[in-house]
């Protein structure tokens, strides 16, 4: 395993983490328990996938280096998002008050993201196994 895919893996998981640890801290209404869980896993969704692609992809080194900035995107666009967010929320009554989008649209970018990564790598693989077909 390369040192690129090991931290991609777990980068992958700690801002997995991290972003469902933002989300529940500035959650106030819990009586929909389901749509909470089904937004949480929308949110896990993007840095876990990255992390299972880097596991998958693990001993190619230049896939590795890519999944892993891929994994430093996500994680620091999601968390800093977020993480203003609880700022805000934490010292904004108005941003309080006021209806957020923010918990959607991060994951929404972040799946555009991983996805076009993930498009990439399902072209260059498809080519390796084309040409190695060829031989």
């Amino acid at each position: 395993m390369t040192r690129h895919a090991r931290e991609a893996v777990s980068l992958g998981v700690a801002a997995a983490i991290g972003e469902i640890a933002l989300l529940a801290l500035m959650t106030t209404d819990w009586s929909n328990v389901g749509a909470q869980l089904l937004l949480f896993a929308f949110l896990a969704g993007p840095p876990l996938f990255v992390s299972v692609m880097a596991w998958r992809r693990k001993e190619h080194a230049e896939r590795s280096r890519v999944l892993f900035f891929t994994a430093a995107a996500v994680a620091v666009g999601g968390l800093a998002v977020l993480g203003f967010d609880l700022y805000r929320f934490s010292t904004d009554r108005q941003f309080r008050q006021t209806p957020n989008m923010n918990h959607v649209l991060v994951p929404i970018v972040q799946w555009v993201a991983v996805g076009a990564v993930w498009g990439w790598l399902v072209v260059v693989e498809g080519q390796e196994k084309r040409a190695a077909g060829k031989k």
